[in-house]
């Protein structure tokens, strides 16, 4: 999901001339980063899971969802010292974000209606000929004879 982005964004950025050299270097240690995350990760979270950006040492993931959270929540305690010990200059801490896919909107849907029964045609006629002439006898009539 993001990682397509990342990398033809990575693709653009690298070996320009125009790029400076420091966001050079962040994007060749986010690529090492996601690399090594990638060789960590069980395969169904690294769909899920994708690093975000460094700063001031602190390794901010996102996640699709928070159940997906969750599961990393309880590796953490293993990944994390593998991170520090690969990037020891880089990596103190890590934080986990939620940022759940966009989705396209639902349609507005419309309530279908329902036919009426003959039976349940001949209860609203009875009832409203049973009744005094009123707002509501007139509009069950209108639903009595309604198909």
């Amino acid at each position: 999901m993001f990682k397509l982005k990342f990398k033809k964004l990575s693709k653009l950025l690298k070996n320009n001339t125009l790029i400076p050299e420091s966001v050079s270097k962040q994007l060749y240690v986010m690529e090492n980063i996601e690399d090594f995350l990638s060789n960590m990760l069980p395969n169904d979270l690294k769909q899920h899971c994708y690093p975000l950006n460094v700063r001031n040492k602190k390794l901010v993931l996102v996640i699709d969802s928070p159940a997906w959270k969750s599961r990393l929540h309880y590796l953490l305690p293993t990944i994390e010292p593998a991170l520090r010990k690969k990037f020891p200059k880089i990596i103190m801490d890590i934080e986990l974000k939620i940022i759940p896919p966009s989705l396209p909107p639902k349609p507005k849907l419309t309530p279908a209606r329902k036919e009426l029964t003959e039976q349940s045609r001949g209860i609203i006629t009875s009832m409203a000929d049973g009744m005094e002439d009123s707002d509501l006898k007139r509009s069950l009539e209108r639903l009595g004879k309604h198909r």
